[in-house]
């Protein structure tokens, strides 16, 4: 069963019931026990056109599919997450071949005139290969926080990488040791409350408001979810995991014959598991640390020394937006320098139960002793929820890139438009 979306609005709308006692916000769930674990399957087809190409003469497309699983964890003194992705994809021009026209110059660079005074012009024949790759990579960090001291957001940390491209001549290996300070809370659990008084209250199951305490409280109940699953196994856990926050709903007062009945267990079921909410997290935390890149992707580095600087910031706006920022500045040190800067922005926005837009900018900046290049990549994105677990999504993209010294095939200052469909599959 799913839940009206229009109806939830409507019933919001003429104010039948007041859902929250007040105005409890996302950042008021300061619980630093979590667990958060997230698992899926993604392809996607792309039609791209290349920087430059406004004629569409070397109009291509591109195909991927990528799996990837996330596990994050928290106690007040550890927090600790690790990922891997996999990933295959490849490129394909519609035409084999494309022509370039140029100018003809001298062995000075100059342009050869003709007998009228004008540049000579030459046609240029060039290839379009279609090409593959595919490639692995993962990473974790553990942040083990002093909170029995006056600092009890300071904290040591360890950090590993590891990435591996089949197109690549080397894989990418580093670890980074070092301090911070800051805390970042994982509060999709009370949104998801929030999520579930909404359609109770939808479907009249309330008679009076939720108090902020009990709300806080059957959050953290959510939070457990892992531990019923535990307790009670897999298959059989759910039961007891609902008579839990239905217990906690329950002491506010507010549902009607003090419990939600079958009609509220699939609201409840319908929020928990065929609506997944994307993740609502708020706080920031900074890391500075010294570690060694044993490799990297492009072979530059070998065993070298590297220092790390990274800030995440994350805000939730209102019930249904979510902000995040992380900024990174690698500095490897050894016989050909090399600076990394990246920063991440992402803006995601719950247009209805299922639909999210998400807006996102990622910049990266390298610096070696040969080559200096800025990228820039814009994409918009909507994912429709069709299905359990299953999403479908289509979006716009624009890459520029800027490369200095300007090499042959460099992409230059045009960006390239990418127009990109596909599925996402929640396996976990």
């Amino acid at each position: 069963m799913k839940i009206n979306a229009s109806k939830t609005l409507i019933a919001i709308a003429i104010g039948s019931t007041p859902m929250l006692a007040s105005a409890l916000t996302l950042e008021d769930y300061l619980v630093a026990n979590s667990a958060y674990d997230e698992a899926n399957l993604e392809g996607n087809f792309t039609a791209i056109e290349p920087a430059g190409d406004a004629d569409n003469d070397r109009l291509g497309y591109n195909y991927s599919l990528i799996a990837d699983y996330e596990k994050t964890f928290s106690t007040l003194p550890r927090s600790w997450s690790y990922g891997i992705v996999l990933d295959a994809n490849g490129n394909k021009s519609t035409n084999k071949t494309s022509t370039e026209t140029s100018t003809i110059v001298d062995v000075d660079g100059n342009p050869v005139l003709d007998a009228a005074g004008a540049e000579q012009l030459q046609t240029v024949t060039i290839d379009n290969p279609s090409n593959s790759d595919w490639g692995v990579k993962a990473s974790g960090v553990i942040d083990t926080y002093f909170h029995q001291s006056a600092y009890p957001k300071a904290f040591w940390f360890g950090k590993g990488q590891f990435e591996s491209r089949d197109a690549q001549p080397e894989d990418s290996v580093s670890a980074t040791v070092g301090l911070g300070y800051g805390r970042v809370y994982d509060a999709t659990p009370l949104a998801k409350v929030i999520r579930i008084v909404e359609e109770l209250n939808a479907e009249g199951l309330l008679t009076g408001p939720i108090p902020d305490s009990i709300a806080l409280e059957a959050a953290e109940i959510i939070q457990r979810e892992s531990e019923f699953e535990s307790k009670f196994g897999a298959d059989e856990y759910r039961p007891d995991f609902y008579a839990a926050i239905e217990a906690a709903l329950a002491r506010s007062g507010s549902l009607r014959d003090g419990k939600v009945g079958a009609l509220g267990a699939i609201t409840m079921d319908d929020v928990l598991v065929d609506e997944p909410i994307s993740v609502r997290k708020h706080g920031w935390v900074i890391r500075a640390g010294a570690g060694f890149q044993a490799s990297d992707l492009s072979g530059i580095a070998d065993n070298d020394p590297k220092l790390l600087f990274e800030w995440e910031y994350a805000k939730p706006y209102g019930y249904k937006g979510q902000f995040i920022n992380s900024f990174t500045y690698e500095p490897v040190f050894g016989d050909n320098t090399i600076q990394v800067i990246t920063n991440e922005m992402s803006y995601t926005h719950e247009v209805s139960d299922t639909i999210d837009w998400t807006n996102s900018w990622r910049m990266s900046f390298s610096d070696s002793e040969t080559t200096e290049t800025t990228i820039h990549n814009l994409n918009t994105r909507y994912s429709f929820d069709v299905g359990s677990s299953l999403d479908y999504f289509i979006g716009l993209n624009l890459t520029q890139s800027d490369t200095d010294p300007n090499e042959v095939g460099s992409i230059g200052d045009d960006p390239e438009i990418r127009l990109t469909s596909g599925f996402n599959y929640r396996l976990k």
